[in-house]
């Protein structure tokens, strides 16, 4: 345990919504770094069955909101990571 090293902070907004529109609820979150960098992910969940639907139709939704899917994929936990051992002590 002491050769643990603390990381962060990385400021994270979160919200829940259910839209009028949409089936489903919808999980927002907003992960903001220190240098200004961000990291939005939209989600939803579903049941294992219902994936490739589920995909489907929330790619369908979020389109007709404006949201355009073409952006850069990345993992939020992961470019935490690798931002905080690029920036140590911030």
């Amino acid at each position: 345990m002491d050769s643990l090293t603390t990381l962060g902070p990385v400021f994270l907004l979160k919200s829940r919504h259910q839209p009028k529109d949409y089936d489903r609820r919808i999980t927002t979150e907003m992960w903001l770094y220190p240098d200004g960098s961000r990291i939005l992910e939209i989600s939803t969940k579903c049941l294992p069955a219902e994936a490739f639907q589920a995909a489907q139709e929330f790619k369908a939704y979020l389109t007709t909101c404006g949201i355009a899917l073409t952006g850069l994929q990345e993992p939020k936990t992961g470019t935490a990571l690798q931002y905080f051992k690029a920036h140590p002590g911030e």
